[in-house]
């Protein structure tokens, strides 16, 4: 019996230790999408008109990472001014 819960013990221990290891291979996946130009969000932005040519420049709807078009309309942070 003392065997059986040392092996169900270990099973579990590595089943935690896979799964930690496999969000952080998704969060730093993630990240990584952002940081070829850095992370941007619409506050890094003075104007609408800003933030739309650097949507753009990077892609567009097609390629949104930074997520600027939260509605997916074309039209990158379409709160500011």
């Amino acid at each position: 019996m003392e065997e059986k819960i040392k092996t169900i013990l270990v099973w579990a221990i590595l089943i935690v230790i896979i799964i930690f290891i496999g969000y952080l291979i998704f969060r730093n996946s993630k990240q990584s999408r952002n940081t070829e130009y850095g992370d941007y969000d619409c506050s890094h932005f003075s104007t609408q008109k800003e933030a739309q040519n650097f949507f753009e420049s990077k892609g567009g709807p097609k390629s949104d990472v930074h997520n600027l078009d939260r509605d997916r309309d074309g039209v990158a942070c379409e709160t500011l001014p």
